[in-house]
């Protein structure tokens, strides 16, 4: 394999990015293909380091992406790079990035041939990488990478409906007139998602005969084979190319008809004849032939070479489909032979009641992420469309049972400058807009992961929890700064709004004591002026 939500009360609309990092979002993207058949490890690390010193959180996760995918086809451990994805998406925020990283996680679970049930670990992470997709926010590139990662995992635990379902939502992407900026990036992923179809097709193709559905396999293959040579162009590696032409040979073969691949242009291309997976779908091609055309013992002598050690771009039941071709020998005994079919009905009906059960998951997950929505309108400040003050202790009480000794939160309280004076100045459908202006500020400053909140009148509040990267402090001196550069003579002439932000940084285990420490650090800030943000430490 190459590789409804609504925001809680509080996140941030979605970011915009500047064209220097849309530039390294793109170089991010071609390394994440690139990393699959080259060593690009020299500018991984290059764009890694850059992005550090940017706070390019994106950039940087997607690098751990390219280094997972490189260490999965290379047969290693990428622990370490799915963990730094969910630790970077869960404090970005972005809900698709953080749906590939789930999507990442998932996969590695089934690549170690854990079995994927709706417990933990993994089908959990998967059903959450769905659901999180229902929502529309974020760059297309990501979601697009997110839902090709999701129907990845569904492919690698044999459920190709789910699979198919989650591509089939990427072709409108690729139908639409695309930004300028995200152009090179779909291209790319659109030779992803044709490949990766054509994969999961011979796949379960492959399955289908294997369990002696000869005529549906047939049938599948041959919707696929008019179409699948139709996207090549100079433009696509010369591996994928190669592999394509592979999979048109099997579907040529499932289904009976002439082959419409290039299988000297397989040969050439194969840098180790040894041991090269397209040469093997060649004669698994050749061996489906000859059993379909009755010479069993031919389909044994040319499935038999194929039936050895795994490799990396074979799908898993074309293996398991030569593995049954080559023990058609008149060898084998009848009872091993049924044995083996027997075998192959019961891991077919596991899949299909795999199947039910992931999609019951999927749908129990949306109707629990819709009851949080209904429980939230009830957490949603009417003017501002923040979080209320019934969120904002609704948040600290999860915090309390949810804290992790070591973690550090930051804790602003905000207060609008002579707010009473603006009301009388210039009315208080003017002072309402100032609150409503002043809350869409802060909502761009925050992740998904923290909360913004009205707690009354002009009086805010923001949770930054956990604040590892210790940005708090930032985000404060930026917010106080975007408010005094609004221009809030558009709202009323003459009119000029400050606020002054309290900051207190702490442990999370005493949470009383943060919220008063933040509250006190208001009043110094007032104190000293107005205008301004004053800043505490535990």
């Amino acid at each position: 394999m190459i590789h409804a939500h609504t925001p809680a009360p509080g996140a941030a609309p979605t970011v915009q990015i500047g064209p220097e990092q849309t530039a390294a979002l793109v170089k991010a993207y071609e390394l994440i293909e690139a990393a699959q058949d080259h060593d690009v490890t020299a500018e991984i690390a290059e764009l890694d380091a850059r992005a550090a010193q940017l706070g390019w959180g994106d950039v940087g996760l997607l690098m751990h992406f390219a280094r997972s995918l490189a260490a999965r086809d290379a047969g290693r451990d990428d622990t370490e790079h799915v963990q730094a994805m969910l630790k970077a998406a869960t404090e970005l925020g972005d809900q698709a990035l953080l749906a590939l990283s789930m999507a990442t996680s998932a996969q590695r679970a089934a690549n170690l041939g854990s079995a994927l049930s709706q417990a933990r670990p993994g089908a959990e992470p998967l059903v959450r990488a769905v659901v999180l997709l229902d929502d529309g926010h974020g760059p297309v590139v990501h979601r697009i990478a997110a839902q090709i990662e999701v129907a990845g995992t569904f492919h690698a635990l044999s459920l190709w409906p789910l699979a198919h379902e989650q591509l089939a939502l990427i072709e409108p992407f690729f139908g639409a007139e695309p930004d300028s900026a995200w152009a090179e990036v779909l291209q790319r992923q659109q030779r992803v998602v044709h490949i990766n179809k054509s994969d999961m097709a011979v796949d379960e193709a492959c399955a289908m005969a294997e369990v002696g559905k000869w005529d549906n396999a047939a049938r599948f293959a041959a919707r696929y084979l008019p179409r699948v040579l139709d996207p090549l162009d100079g433009g696509w590696p010369p591996s994928w190319i190669s592999l394509t032409h592979a999979f048109a040979d099997l579907f040529a073969a499932l289904a009976g008809q002439p082959s419409p691949a290039d299988r000297d242009l397989i040969t050439r291309s194969a840098p180790d004849p040894a041991d090269d997976p397209n040469l093997v779908m060649l004669s698994v091609a050749d061996a489906i032939r000859a059993y379909r055309a009755g010479d069993t013992a031919e389909a044994a002598r040319l499935a038999g070479p194929c039936a050895g050690p795994v490799t990396p771009n074979v799908p898993v039941h074309l293996r398991l489909l030569a593995l049954n071709l080559a023990a058609h020998t008149p060898q084998t005994p009848p009872a091993a032979l049924t044995y083996a079919a027997e075998l192959a009905g019961l891991r077919w009906n596991g899949r299909l009641s795999r199947l039910s059960s992931m999609r019951a998951a999927i749908e129990a997950e949306r109707r629990r992420v819709e009851h949080e929505f209904l429980r939230d309108q009830v957490l949603i400040d009417d003017l501002t469309g923040l979080g209320n003050r019934r969120a904002y202790t609704a948040y600290l009480e999860r915090l309390r049972r949810n804290r992790e000794p070591r973690a550090e939160l930051v804790i602003m309280m905000i207060d609008v400058d002579h707010f009473k004076a603006v009301n009388d100045t210039f009315g208080h459908d003017a002072g309402d807009e100032v609150l409503r202006r002043i809350g869409a500020i802060l909502a761009s400053h925050v992740r998904s992961v923290d909360l913004a909140a009205r707690l009354g009148g002009d009086e805010f509040v923001v949770v930054m929890a956990p604040d590892t990267s210790g940005v708090g402090e930032t985000r404060a001196e930026s917010i106080v700064l975007a408010v005094q550069q609004f221009p809030w003579s558009e709202v009323a002439p003459g009119m000029g709004i400050s606020i002054s932000l309290g900051l207190y940084r702490g442990p999370a285990t005493d949470l009383a004591h943060l919220t008063s420490e933040a509250d006190r650090q208001l009043y110094v800030a007032k104190r000293q002026g107005r205008g301004r943000v004053s800043i505490g430490t535990r």
